[in-house]
């Protein structure tokens, strides 16, 4: 049967959780069905394969909502050859195809509960949940992930923390864990929880979406989400990165937002600087569980790449070639050398990205499977901001051509495997 390392899941995807307006719990259980228990279950009309062209169509109700590119789960079919995990190939208002491992056993599927949904991650799980408190708790299972636990609490309406103009949840990554009140603490930041306060009209001149991404290879956690008034989107990280350290049991990695900044007035500092390189804008907002020698004090990173941000490298197209270029190398991890502030020793790398020279705004949100150097292999682009300043409200082309710092980047993510 196909493996599948890598899975993804969108606020586009049929049956996707919602999040609205600061309610909390919303985030625990959009975490929650994409790492454990999938959504958007349906029946399966009928099942048929296509000796010629190698793939199985499935037909469904109108408006199903599977995406090209998304791994489903199918269940039910009396030929093992049709059940598992898929990767969907197109899709149609009634129906969608996927290429089988091998020609099931027969052409139209028979089963008298046939049934598909978007296919969790599976590699996570879920130790406790207390809704009255909006407390969850959750893991990797990967047999090579550290031991480390993350704690979300999905509460901020009555945390003292976050500014009444926010809407957060608190991150909180344990090394010993007994129960969501009995843990010990490394390391914890604040994510956003929904998407308060976002603002189609600057959205719109800015190609914007009021959406969520989550990427996972069932040890790190990559989450886009747009929220607040300038309409920008942002991205979090949280999990185990590459480390270069051998026998390292600390590569855990997390960074988050100031939740002291409100967000229903235009501005960037409610997002962070993730695709900010060499240096960080806010350093306290990213976070490793322990220093590469593995005493218990927690240490801060930047990210290595070309240039001073992913995306934004030179101007776009390239004008020695019209051409759009993608780095050939992996975005590395630095932390503070023992006994400095200085950020000069190599941790280890970001598993799972891929980062664009320049910046050509109408890939964001689009799956491709021809960039130069890599071919065949899907990845999925978008913009996100880069917690900078000024005005990029224009929509034209030639205005987005130009780098400069007042504008979201393009960044890309692997789907089909981060080796």
């Amino acid at each position: 049967m196909a493996d599948f390392p890598v899975k993804w899941f969108s606020s586009d995807m049929g049956g996707a959780p919602v999040l609205s307006d600061k309610t909390p719990g919303e985030m625990i259980a959009l975490m929650k069905a994409c790492l454990s228990t999938g959504f958007n279950l349906m029946p399966i009309d009928g099942m048929e394969f296509d000796s010629g062209t190698g793939l199985a169509t499935v037909n469904l109700s109108t408006g199903h909502g599977f995406l090209p590119w998304q791994v489903i789960e199918i269940s039910g079919a009396d030929q093992a050859g049709y059940n598992g995990e898929q990767r969907v190939v197109s899709v149609g208002s009634g129906w969608l195809t996927f290429a089988p491992d091998a020609a099931p056993s027969a052409g139209a599927a028979t089963g008298e509960s046939m049934e598909i949904k978007a296919s969790p991650s599976k590699s996570w799980e879920f130790i406790h949940e207390d809704a009255a408190t909006y407390q969850a708790s959750f893991r990797s299972t990967m047999p090579d992930a550290t031991d480390h636990v993350v704690i979300m609490t999905d509460d901020d309406p009555t945390n003292s923390d976050v500014t009444s103009t926010a809407d957060c949840v608190k991150m909180t990554v344990a090394e010993i864990y007994n129960d969501l009140s009995d843990y010990q603490e490394s390391i914890s930041q604040w994510w956003p929880a929904s998407q308060r306060y976002w603002n189609e009209s600057y959205a719109v001149r800015s190609y914007g979406r009021k959406d969520w991404t989550l990427i996972t290879n069932g040890k790190l956690i990559y989450l886009a989400l747009s929220y607040g008034a300038s309409g920008k989107r942002a991205i979090f990280v949280l999990g185990n990165f590459d480390s270069v350290r051998p026998a390292d049991a600390h590569h855990f990695i997390l960074n988050g937002l100031d939740p002291k900044t409100g967000w229903s007035s235009t501005g960037y500092d409610m997002y962070n600087d993730f695709l900010l390189l060499n240096q960080a804008d806010v350093s306290r907002l990213r976070s490793i569980s322990r220093k590469y020698s593995q005493v218990p004090e927690s240490t801060s990173f930047n990210l290595l790449g070309y240039g001073e941000r992913i995306g934004g490298s030179f101007d776009a197209p390239n004008p020695a070639d019209n051409g759009f270029h993608v780095a050939s190398g992996k975005i590395g991890v630095r932390e503070e050398l023992q006994g400095t502030s200085a950020h000069q020793t190599l941790r280890g790398y970001l598993p799972g990205i891929v980062q664009p020279l320049c910046t050509v705004p109408f890939y964001d949100m689009q799956v491709i499977d021809d960039v130069p150097g890599l071919d065949n292999r899907p990845i999925i682009f978008m913009l996100a901001t880069v917690r900078d300043y000024g005005n990029y409200e224009s929509g034209s082309f030639t205005d987005w051509s130009i780098t400069n710092n007042y504008r979201p980047y393009l960044i890309g993510f692997h789907l089909d495997h981060w080796s």
